[in-house]
């Protein structure tokens, strides 16, 4: 299971990369006689390239956080509740 920790930071500028390079491909196939769409299409890329960097270092982050063994209530923790049906 440690294997995989090591690479884990170059996961969210790889995941970028590779989403730079499908927007770009898609950038020059439009004509340039659109440059409109040409622009939508940078700044959808952009935009798009920016949220999967934040998601996927948040994610790395909590991948790397030690999980927390489940801990039962103490005596003093523990709360007594009574409930009572309307009849």
């Amino acid at each position: 299971m440690e294997s995989y920790l090591s690479a884990l930071p170059y996961v969210p500028p790889a995941l970028t990369a590779l989403w730079a390079l499908i927007c770009l491909r898609i950038y020059t196939m439009i004509s340039t006689e659109n440059p409109g769409q040409r622009r939508l299409v940078a700044i959808g890329g952009a935009v798009g390239a920016a949220l999967i960097y934040v998601l996927a270092s948040n994610i790395i982050t909590l991948l790397q956080i030690p999980a927390e063994a489940p801990r039962s209530p103490t005596p003093e923790q523990e709360e007594r509740v009574k409930v009572q049906l309307k009849g």
